[in-house]
């Protein structure tokens, strides 16, 4: 077995039909892309065809032939995920055709401007009808913005197909693949069943890397699936790289549960969802009267082909002029990324109209004028990676988001990521709290919700020290999850005096309690009370009585200057820490103690004597051991 690399190029063809498209491949490649018996009775190609061969100074390539009628428009776009160059044939004697500028157009809407022209049957036609044609198809490519070599070739004599493939050579030198998130998917556009092998599936591997140890989730329906073996141009190979057009036998899993428009990736890598959020480009020749609220298209999206309604969004119009913002509802679920790119006809009749790529795959419902929802789109819709970072990390309801998140979400590999979030670092406009990257201006809002949170919690509870910090952490679970990043910023905080650190409670950087006069003469009566009788703790009820204010000020003082014994009795701390002295030394020496030998060393009753006891075993200091206690681990 072998691998096949990420440089694999994948080439379309694309023109009216029955200008030759087949025959070209048949002749760069010794492939008969019409592979049914319908294709070679009506001449015509219906479903996608496949083909590959060698260029000269470059590996293997794939060739896509998609179908020139219209009637098999969307068999034609289902073949032109991953597309790296266009093969535009246009017939020598019948020059540009509606099928020609139709597929152009999706191209376009596509984002694919790699182009040869190629004029099919050149033998055929006379040097002025040659000279006709090929004015015709330069002025067809500067109204679209399209520079392109025009090459004359005859795939049935063979005049000019040295050079196209030179041409294609140097053409295919200068494509750079994009690197994306290393994560693999494919959007199946043929899946069917072989007897002794079972399903088969077909596609571009748009990104990532397939291996045979792989368990695969097919979306939207979410059957999971092994893969059994895989094969790229006939070729059983260990792995397949992205750009690759691959064949994948899969276990478990029938044809019915796969079908064309499908995507294949990892479990949990992507979501499908009912709405998309998008960008859209009406072509210039169309009505923008076509669309409006609530119209229903046809979107074409990978090899899928969905029925949704239109919402516009900011616009009461399509303007076709510019682009605009559409939230689609559609009428099945899809399973698609960030920057994946579709198309739009009208419901009936079929006219294709406009398209662009999706800009949130995962969106809410929007109000269609929300000010807030139309400047994240202009942002997402800009291509500017590092503001859509920023957008990203501004809006989502997390404080921040770790590198493969940013990936994912960006469609880009962990390095690029990387190298962004360090330049956005160096400008201060990010920082990073050990993986996570929170954006700088977020974060000083989420010290400042801190901040809130703490001095309404005093104004609460006016007389305690702080908050516990527990509580507080417990508090922002849903914004950040990770305690251990919440103690980071506790401290970057208390660094800068924003905040106080008192052990287990938590405090506002200022505040400080403070005691009115009889709050202040609540606290003395509660510590001489307690000195009376240091060994003899009294219950809560018998200490404060239905003295609120006593109540308050106990409460304030619980941790630094009393202890609760259990859940009612009350001690002074000090006296505690004395006894407990006593107790460690003791045991230190005698190695165990009895109720009673506590008895004679502290002077306590039996009853408070137990109450004392059992504080130190929860406390850790010491453990019973039948009827004695012994030193436990703190204790020593």
């Amino acid at each position: 077995m072998e691998t096949i690399g990420q440089d694999q190029i994948i080439i379309a063809t694309a023109g009216h039909v029955d200008h030759g498209k087949t025959t070209l491949i048949k002749a760069l490649t010794g492939i008969d892309t019409d592979s049914t018996e319908a294709e070679k009775k009506r001449g015509l190609t219906i479903n996608l065809g496949f083909a590959f061969f060698d260029l000269p100074n470059h590996e293997q390539v794939g060739i896509v032939d998609v179908p020139g009628h219209e009637r098999f428009l969307k068999n034609m776009i289902a073949g032109l995920s991953g597309i790296d160059l266009v093969l535009l044939v246009v017939d020598a004697a019948e020059g540009i055709m509606p099928q020609t500028i139709e597929h152009v157009d999706i191209m376009s809407l596509l984002g694919i401007d790699n182009y040869i022209v190629v004029l099919s049957k050149i033998d055929t036609v006379d040097d002025e009808m040659k000279e006709l044609v090929t004015e015709d198809v330069k002025d067809f490519l500067d109204k679209h913005n399209i520079d392109a070599p025009i090459l004359g070739v005859d795939a049935i004599s063979g005049t000019g197909m040295k050079e196209l493939i030179k041409v294609m050579d140097e053409k295919v030198e200068n494509i750079k693949k994009p690197k994306t998130n290393g994560i693999p998917r494919i959007n199946v556009d043929r899946s069917f069943s072989i007897k002794g092998f079972g399903t088969i599936v077909t596609g571009t591997l748009l990104e990532g890397e397939l291996n045979g140890d792989m368990t695969l989730e097919a979306f939207p329906s979410g059957k999971q699936t092994k893969i059994r073996n895989i094969q790229v141009h006939d070729k059983n190979v260990k792995k397949a790289e992205p750009g690759t057009r691959t064949a994948i036998n899969l276990a478990n899993i029938k044809t019915s549960d796969i079908r064309r428009g499908d995507v294949l990736t990892l479990p949990d890598n992507i979501k499908k969802t009912w709405m998309l959020d998008v960008d859209y480009k009406m072509l210039p020749d169309k009505d923008p009267a076509l669309l409006g609220l609530w119209t229903r298209v046809r979107v074409y999206l990978g090899a899928r082909e969905i029925i949704a309604r239109v919402v516009p969004l900011g616009i009461d119009q399509i303007d076709a002029d510019k682009d605009n913002y559409l939230q689609l509802r559609l009428e099945e679920p899809v399973a698609v990324k960030k920057g994946d790119r579709y198309i739009l006809r009208t419901y009936s009749p079929m006219v294709l109209i406009g398209g662009g790529s999706v800009l949130d795959p995962n969106p809410a419902k929007h109000r269609r004028f929300n000010e807030k929802i139309l400047k994240q789109l202009s942002v997402k819709a800009s291509g500017n990676q590092e503001q859509i970072v920023l957008d990203f990390l501004d809006n989502q309801s997390a404080l921040g988001s770790k590198i493969p998140g940013l990936a994912d979400y960006l469609n880009l590999s962990n390095d690029d990521v990387q190298k962004m979030v360090s330049q956005l670092v160096e400008e201060k406009e990010v920082i990073k709290i050990s993986n996570l990257i929170v954006k700088k201006s977020k974060l000083e809002e989420f010290d400042k919700e801190i901040l809130d949170t703490l001095w309404n919690y005093h104004k609460k509870n006016r007389l305690l020290k702080g908050m516990p910090k527990e509580e507080l952490i417990t508090k922002f679970k849903g914004t950040v999850d990770n305690s251990k990043i919440m103690e980071k910023i506790l401290n970057k905080m208390a660094e800068r005096k924003e905040i106080n650190l008192l052990g287990s409670l938590v405090s506002a950087g200022d505040f400080e309690v403070k005691y009115n006069k009889y709050q202040k003469k609540a606290h003395e009566d509660i510590i001489q009370e307690l000195n009376k009788s240091p060994l003899m703790p009294p219950n809560f009820e018998d200490l404060i009585g239905s003295d609120d204010t006593k109540a308050e000020v106990l409460k304030s003082i619980e941790g630094e200057e009393v202890i609760r014994l259990g859940e009612r009795n009350v001690m002074l701390k000090s006296a505690f820490d004395d006894v407990s002295k006593q107790v460690i030394d003791y045991l230190k020496k005698n190695e165990t103690m009895t109720l009673a030998e506590f008895r004679d060393l502290t002077g306590a009753s039996r009853k408070y004597g137990m109450m004392i006891l059992e504080y130190m075993d929860k406390l850790g200091f010491t453990r019973r051991k039948e009827n004695m206690r012994i030193l436990a681990k703190k204790g020593l």
